[in-house]
């Protein structure tokens, strides 16, 4: 398992890093068993960081690390990260005690690595009114946390004075091939990596969408390798960057675990072929009109119950693959109350979206293009 020490922090650390925000579930919660023996794998393969979060899982991702990693391995063995949730931040004290339920849920008296969670500029302001740039300096000096960072997600510009300014142990940024060409990934890439800030990776196959190809696209990575998988790709291209230290992946399954390993054991730099082969899948995406997102879930909280999620993966299926199960069954799947036609516009998703996706106006545009038809013909 390829490794590398951290600079300034004394830590060496696998350079795969296994995100606990897509795990296995069962009936609705996290499927323990299958999600302990994925867990298992990637500890015997020598993957020693692990990332979670307050929310994720429903509020079970950090109980489940306590169970999976803190209660069955020796504590130095990996490192664990979990993150402050800045929009549950209302007041100073809201902080105190989140951060003291966060270490109860994992077990832990230390968490090495902490971070701000999903700051913009709006955010970096709130953390500064509330003070929370200093708590976690505090904390660290009293070693309830080793290295503290943000995860950001906003401009470059931003993310640049935000570096400046607070000099955290760590970043965090969405990093892939696609936003590199289409989004704004690099400017993020050279914002941090020109600072020397220890950085790690979030979204290298963005949630699975540089994985779920369409034929034309998958046909391109298969003629160029066979059996070597899309998602191999996207991991080792955000290794080769310079600077790059941690590449999370977020797993769902045993074979997806057992890839992962292969692709960092051995050499993850890509080769100049390599390099054309993605070159020539993103002139195959380039002509799709896929909607940005990452399945994330951020949006969830949606008051009219509207799986905003769902449909955008429904359409990005019929875009990508020629087919949705979800829109063909639209009405069958989604009672009254919860369609599209049920939004009210408050645009509370759009701020929660870190794709800043616009999302009123994409569902309004697949309602358009594939549920009006559904509905008419149900009549």
């Amino acid at each position: 398992m390829e490794k590398r020490i951290l600079k300034g922090l004394g830590v060496e650390s696998s350079r795969l890093g296994m995100g606990l925000m897509r795990l296995p579930e069962k009936n609705g919660k996290i499927d323990y068993e299958t999600a302990e023996k994925m867990i298992d794998r990637l500890m015997e393969s020598g993957v020693t960081y692990y990332d979670t979060a307050w929310f994720y899982h429903d509020h079970t991702s950090e109980a489940f690390a306590g169970r999976a990693l803190i209660s069955r391995y020796p504590r130095n063995s990996f490192t664990i990260a979990t993150k402050m949730p800045v929009g549950d931040v209302n007041a100073p004290e809201d902080a105190d005690r989140i951060f003291d339920i966060q270490r109860s849920n994992l077990g832990v008296e230390t968490i090495d690595f902490y971070l701000l969670h999903g700051l913009n500029w709006s955010g970096w302001e709130k953390c500064a009114n509330f003070g929370l740039h200093d708590k976690l300096r505090k904390w660290k000096k009293e070693g309830k946390l080793r290295f503290f960072g943000f995860s950001f997600h906003g401009d470059p510009e931003d993310l640049g004075r935000i570096l400046d300014a607070y000099n955290p142990d760590f970043v965090q940024i969405q990093l892939n091939y696609y936003d590199w060409f289409v989004g704004d990934s690099k400017a993020l890439y050279h914002a941090a990596n020109s600072r020397g800030v220890n950085l790690i990776v979030m979204g290298p196959v963005r949630g699975g969408a540089l994985v779920n190809l369409n034929e034309k696209i998958a046909r391109v990575f298969d003629l160029a390798e066979p059996g070597r998988s899309a998602a191999s790709y996207a991991l080792r291209w955000c290794a080769s960057l310079s600077g790059v230290d941690i590449i999370l992946s977020g797993m769902t399954t045993p074979e997806q675990v057992e890839d992962n390993i292969k692709t960092f054991q051995g050499n993850t730099r890509l080769s100049d072929s390599e390099r054309e082969v993605i070159d020539r899948a993103m002139n195959e995406y380039k002509k799709l009109p896929i909607i940005p997102c990452t399945q994330c879930k951020y949006c969830k909280n949606c008051h009219k119950g509207i799986e905003i999620y769902s449909l955008f993966a429904g359409y990005n299926e019929k875009v990508a693959l020629g087919g949705s199960w979800l829109l063909e069954n639209y009405l069958k799947l989604v009672p009254e109350g919860k369609r599209v036609t049920d939004c009210e516009e408050c645009g509370k998703c759009e701020k929660a979206c870190p794709q800043n996706i616009e999302i009123v106006k994409e569902m309004k545009r697949i309602y358009e293009a594939c549920i009006r038809q559904c509905m008419h013909e149900s009549k």
